[in-house]
C-alpha cells in the first residue's frame, strides 16, 4: 500500500546561535559610542581585541564577530566594561540624586562621565546628612530587588546618638518594633558603646563647623537638633534593618529617645563599604558580584 503523504521529514535542525556578535554592536553596547560611531572606528582599523591567548589583533571591520566580553582597545585605550553595580562612598552633605535645582552637591558630580552615559543610577538614596555605602546600578530589575522590602535584603548602619544608651532597653525596643509616621519598623541591634567626653565634644564641634550654608544654626538650636553645649553624652550604636524608607533609621532611634547626630551606612546586602575613601568608587569583589547576579530577575 502506497503512502498517501510525501516524504517523511527528519527532526528539525536548530542552528546554534553564534557565541560572538558584530563588532560594531559590541563596541556600542560597551558604551564607547553610538552604533554609527563604532562602525566608523572599525572601518578605520582603530579597534583591536585581545584574544584568550593574549594576542592583540586589529578588528577588520564592523561585521567582524567578537565576544561581548572581549577586551577591546580603541586608539590604544582600553574600553571599560559597564559594571552591574558600582560601590560609592557618599560623603555627608551630598545629595543622592543626579540633579538638584538648588545647585547643591550631588552624586553626579563625582560619577565618571563614562558611567553617566550608561545611565548608571543610584540604588535608592542616602539622606543629605548621611554618609556611607551607596550602590550604583546598570540593571533596573536588580535595583528593584535591592530596594523592595519583600526581598529582605539587610542594610547595616552605625549611628552616633544622644544620650547614654542602654543596650538591653534599646535592643528590646528595636526588636519589638518602633512606631513612626510610616508604620511600625523593627531592627536588630548589634553593638552599643559610650563615647568619651572629649570625642563627644569633637563631634559637636565638627558638626557646627561643617553645616552647609543653607542651614540656620539658631533655628536648629531652638528646634533641638543642635545642642548649644557639650554636656550631652553621646553613644555609638550599630544596627541592621531590612527596609529603607525615608529617614527611617533616624526616626526609629529618635522615637526610642536617642536623637541621631551622625549616621553612616556600612553594608547593603553582601556588599561592604570597607576602607573605601569618601567620594570614591570601586568595583564589586568577585564574591559580591556573584551575590548580585543571584538577584537578577530571570524573566
Amino acid at each position: 500500500m502506497k503512502s498517501s503523504g510525501g516524504p517523511k521529514k527528519g527532526p528539525r535542525k536548530i542552528r546554534n546561535r553564534p557565541a560572538n556578535f558584530r563588532a560594531d554592536r559590541v563596541l556600542a553596547n560597551r558604551g564607547w559610542g553610538s552604533r554609527s560611531e563604532s562602525s566608523e572606528a572599525l572601518k578605520q582599523k582603530r579597534v583591536k581585541v585581545q584574544k584568550e591567548d593574549g594576542k592583540i589583533e586589529t578588528v577588520k571591520g564592523p561585521s567582524d564577530r567578537i565576544g561581548m566580553n572581549d577586551i577591546i582597545f580603541v586608539d590604544g585605550e582600553k574600553v571599560p566594561f559597564i559594571p552591574l553595580l558600582l560601590v560609592y562612598h557618599k560623603p555627608k552633605w551630598v545629595l543622592s540624586v543626579m540633579n538638584d535645582p538648588k545647585g547643591r552637591p550631588t552624586v553626579k558630580d563625582s560619577l565618571p562621565e563614562f558611567f553617566q552615559k550608561q545611565d548608571l543610577h543610584p540604588v535608592g538614596r542616602l539622606d543629605y546628612d548621611t554618609s556611607g555605602l551607596l550602590l550604583f546600578s546598570s540593571n533596573g530589575g536588580l535595583t528593584q530587588k535591592l530596594l523592595h522590602p519583600s526581598h529582605d535584603i539587610s542594610k547595616e548602619y552605625v549611628a552616633v546618638v544622644e544620650g547614654t544608651v542602654s543596650d538591653e532597653k534599646l535592643r528590646k525596643q528595636l526588636q519589638d518594633g518602633v512606631q513612626t509616621g510610616e508604620g511600625n519598623h523593627t531592627a536588630e541591634l548589634l553593638d552599643v558603646s559610650h563615647l568619651p567626653e572629649e570625642e563627644s565634644m569633637g563631634i559637636w564641634k565638627t558638626l557646627r563647623e561643617t553645616l552647609p550654608k543653607e542651614y540656620d544654626t539658631e533655628d536648629l538650636e531652638k528646634r533641638g537638633y543642635l545642642k548649644d553645649n557639650n554636656d550631652v553624652p553621646l553613644s555609638r550604636v550599630r544596627l541592621v534593618v531590612s527596609e529603607g524608607k525615608h529617614r527611617m533609621v533616624r526616626r526609629m532611634l529618635a522615637n526610642c529617645g536617642h536623637g541621631v547626630v551622625l549616621l553612616h551606612r556600612e553594608r547593603h546586602g553582601e556588599v561592604v563599604l570597607g576602607d573605601l575613601d569618601p567620594d570614591k568608587f570601586r568595583d564589586l569583589t568577585p564574591d559580591e558580584l556573584e551575590w548580585a547576579k543571584t538577584l537578577i530577575p530571570t524573566t
